[in-house]
């Protein structure tokens, strides 16, 4: 396959994925019609996002299981078609059980679609030349939030807020036809046709083997502390900011968005570096970020002054977005086998589901009990050294794995 078209069916992957995106977040633009409509609490209002990362969790293990045996390209036909169903009966829900039931639905495709893109990328590109395309798809969560954020406020006005769910409905069948018709991935990596097995990958089916093997789990731990010192920051950082450094809202909703527009530069910057240092040394580079990224969220809600916020926020939203591109791009490595990927990027999706579900349950309590933002240094900076020692603990593992291929 040339580079050319490499390069079209990545950017058709991408795009399709920033769809799921944009059905996660459309909520929060909307969410204060939704309220008014249903006469349900914040809290309740709330739900409508959680029930879709609950339900992307629970589907990461096994929808891994699944992708190795029907092949990434088919779990994104039937992710599209998940998130056709759910956005529809959302737009036609007319209770607020309902369109909690319907959000469900779509956390299933949202979930299955962040585990089916990093396969189909890795078969797309050899392993020197994955690093950029894959740091510029570990954005799809910001272009998505950017994009339907932008888009309901016109949309709304003049649909209501059952137009921001029909729009993703309608995009999910034009990429739907536009992925099923254009995206092929080289021969083997489709998946087995129904009833053919190899004899690699009825031995990668074991669950149990991909279980003990290490290099997933530690690139688990740290999707998950990369999920809560993001997610507090998502969550909580114009608050501290308002409460801790005396901003008023606006300017604390600006001065956090500036880390969200430096993520864009450190995902692209972080994809290019992956393609110019060698893939045996990754590893290495994975362990001086987290290194640096430890540092920078314990200092993240002690910041002394607030002449210090904005160049913290630039550094951290640069260091911060260098962790998924190298995560996903240590992830074929880390699986055993080549067969053995689908079920690996379960194990590596299901911790960053993790902790994104106990963000504001940890952050929160630690807040309300210790009545003090500086006291979130420690559930974070705990989740944090923990990733650092796993990170660590991926230079022999890697190193292991190449010596085995010498």
């Amino acid at each position: 396959m040339s580079t050319a078209r490499a390069w079209l069916l990545a950017c058709i992957t991408i795009l399709t994925t920033v769809i799921f995106a944009a059905g996660l977040f459309k909520v929060a633009g909307t969410m204060v019609f939704i309220i008014e409509e249903f006469g349900i609490s914040m809290t309740a209002a709330g739900m409508l996002m959680s029930a879709n990362g609950i339900a992307a969790t629970i589907i990461s293990l096994p929808g891994g299981g699944i992708m190795q045996k029907i092949g990434p390209r088919r779990i994104v036909l039937a992710a599209l078609a998940i998130i056709f169903i759910g956005n529809a009966a959302g737009a036609l829900s007319n209770s607020y059980a309902t369109l909690l039931t319907t959000r469900f639905i779509e956390g299933v495709g949202f979930g299955l679609m962040g585990l089916a893109a990093p396969p189909i990328i890795n078969a797309l590109f050899p392993p020197e030349k994955r690093g950029l395309p894959m740091g510029i798809w570990s954005l799809w969560v910001s272009f998505g939030s950017m994009f339907i954020l932008n888009m309901a406020n016109v949309i709304t006005p003049n649909f209501g807020w059952r137009g921001n769910w029909w729009l993703v409905a309608g995009l999910a069948v034009v990429f739907f036809i536009i992925f099923g018709l254009t995206v092929r991935l080289p021969s083997g990596e489709q998946g087995p046709r129904p009833g053919e097995v190899t004899q690699e990958k009825s031995e990668a089916m074991s669950l149990g083997k991909v279980l003990m093997t290490p290099g997933p789990w530690c690139l688990a731990i740290g999707f998950f502390a990369f999920a809560i010192a993001n997610g507090s920051l998502q969550a909580f950082y114009p608050t501290y900011l308002q409460e801790s450094l005396g901003m008023d809202p606006a300017r604390a909703n600006t001065v956090t968005s500036i880390a969200n527009m430096t993520m864009i530069i450190g995902g692209i910057l972080t994809g290019y570096l992956l393609t110019r240092i060698p893939n045996r040394n990754h590893s290495y580079f994975y362990f001086i970020i987290w290194i640096i990224f430890t540092i920078a969220s314990i200092v993240q809600y002690n910041i002394p002054t607030v002449g210090l916020v904005v160049p913290f926020m630039i550094v951290y939203g640069i260091i911060c977005q260098s962790l998924p591109p190298t995560i996903l791009n240590l992830a074929p490595e880390a699986a055993a086998t080549p067969a053995m990927l689908p079920i690996a990027m379960g194990v590596i999706m299901f911790g960053q589901s993790i902790g994104g579900i106990l963000t504001n349950i940890i952050c929160g309590r630690f807040v309300d009990v210790f009545g003090s933002w500086g006291a979130l240094a420690i559930p974070i900076g705990i989740c944090c050294l923990a990733a650092t020692i796993t990170a660590g603990l991926m230079i022999p593992i890697m190193k292991k794995k190449y010596a085995s291929l010498s």
